[in-house]
């Protein structure tokens, strides 16, 4: 059974093409610029993305499940001696895999150390910074990384795992984008029958 579609498939790719370029955009503000402020906005449109969870579908998972397209994600890193079975340096995993490997460890003042994956680091930012009232407390875990003074290449440690997350994110889109045809979405929106 293909995934559901509120709009049309060529609505939903048009929607998608206009995301990544905001994406982009932001993430240009963000890291180019140094421009902070633009970290919600980031995570915003990464929950949109490939979030999943309650009644949001992902917009890039889902339009990658109705064209059944998968394109790997090479992690990169400096060599380390794995546990069985345990992903890294090297290793070929999915855009949903990926989402939800470690992203930002830190040690909480009541929950010792903790350890956000990257699709509760995005999910915390995009709800603090962007999707949320500002006067709304910050989670004791995403307070305790925003606020640590760990930088990674220049960047607070948040900032820079968003940016490692935000640079797989459009390499995906990019190249799942350059593979769509008009006539590719057209055959894929008969065959699933979806002519709302």
């Amino acid at each position: 059974m293909p995934p559901k579609l509120d709009r049309p498939l060529s609505e939903l790719v048009a929607a998608l093409q206009r995301h990544v370029r905001l994406l982009r955009e932001y993430a240009d503000r963000a890291f180019a610029q140094r421009d902070m402020d633009f970290l919600g906005e980031l995570a915003t449109k990464l929950r949109l993305l490939v979030w999943e969870g309650r009644q949001n579908r992902a917009l890039l998972l889902n339009l990658m499940d109705v064209f059944k397209v998968d394109i790997p994600i090479t992690l990169g890193g400096p060599p380390q001696i794995k546990r069985e079975g345990e992903k890294g340096p090297g290793d070929k995993v999915s855009l949903r895999e990926f989402m939800t490997l470690p992203a930002c460890g830190v040690r909480t003042p009541s929950q010792g150390f903790v350890m956000l994956n990257k699709l509760e680091l995005v999910r915390a930012l995009a709800e603090q910074h962007g999707a949320a009232h500002e006067d709304w407390a910050l989670d004791e875990k995403l307070a305790a990384i925003i606020h640590s003074g760990i930088d990674i290449g220049g960047l607070p440690a948040a900032a820079a795992e968003l940016r490692t997350t935000v640079d797989a994110v459009l390499y995906v889109a990019d190249s799942f984008l350059s593979g769509l045809t008009s006539e590719l979405i057209a055959q894929r929106q008969a065959e699933i029958g979806c002519d709302n």
